[in-house]
């Protein structure tokens, strides 16, 4: 992609998944989290990813929440030395009604990374949680509050300028995660087998809250992404 239209955004994205406790690679008695199964609504369908021996989504639970400055400097400051080029994000994930404040990592080559990693939030000030309990195999909601890197390939039309297979489409208004559970079933009964995994969010632009939906699915292009959209504005009421 170019960077024409390349333009940088702050918000959310709110999403659904399953997180495995990782029991070994980490500071003692500190609680890391991974997705296994990232894309659930796509890579349902398909085999591949699951089979890869790396971290995909790491969850680093912290003590308490984090200040946004704090939290974007450590990082640039880790960023600097670490060995890998690694993406980090803050949010919150709830558990069986408890909520947990995350660092959500991406990019990491091996688990023995995960290890160093936290070490290296400990020392420029993050505090991470220890000695609490969460279940193996948790169902998990999950609040990112991330910049976008968007590439507009259309009105109202995005595709990643660095993850590939992302893409983006706004809608008129904001949905609560159960009706936004309901549409996207009824969307994927009427996309003649083309799978994908969605979540919901918004970007802050112009002053304003632009909500959004996230689309995950491989060969992703604007044709695509206006095929879905439609689908979903049908059903939108």
């Amino acid at each position: 992609m170019t960077d024409k239209n390349f333009i940088v955004k702050f918000g959310s994205l709110i999403k659904e998944e399953t997180l495995e406790v990782i029991d070994s690679k980490i500071l003692p008695n500190t609680i890391v989290l991974e997705a296994t199964n990232p894309f659930p609504g796509y890579y349902e369908y398909y085999e591949g990813i699951q089979k890869d021996v790396k971290p995909h989504y790491i969850y680093l639970v912290m003590d308490q929440k984090c200040d946004l400055e704090k939290f974007t400097r450590a990082t640039q400051k880790i960023m600097s030395y670490f060995e890998v080029n690694f993406h980090a994000a803050m949010g919150t994930i709830t558990i069986f009604n408890d909520i947990y404040h995350v660092i959500r990592i991406r990019r990491l080559c091996k688990y023995d990374q995960v290890k160093e990693l936290q070490s290296c939030y400990k020392e420029e000030g993050i505090i991470l949680k220890t000695n609490a309990s969460i279940p193996h195999n948790s169902k998990a909601m999950i609040q990112l509050d991330k910049f976008f890197a968007m590439e507009e390939i259309g009105e109202g039309f995005f595709l990643d300028h660095i993850e590939p297979n992302h893409g983006y489409f706004t809608i008129s208004h904001k949905l609560n995660w159960k009706q936004f559970e309901y549409l996207t079933q009824q969307v994927k009964y009427n996309m003649d087998m083309f799978h994908f995994d969605a979540s919901l969010g918004f970007i802050y632009d112009n002053f304003k809250a632009i909500d959004m939906i996230r689309i995950y699915a491989e060969h992703l292009d604007l044709d695509l992404l206006k095929k879905i959209k439609a689908k979903f504005i049908e059903r939108i009421k």
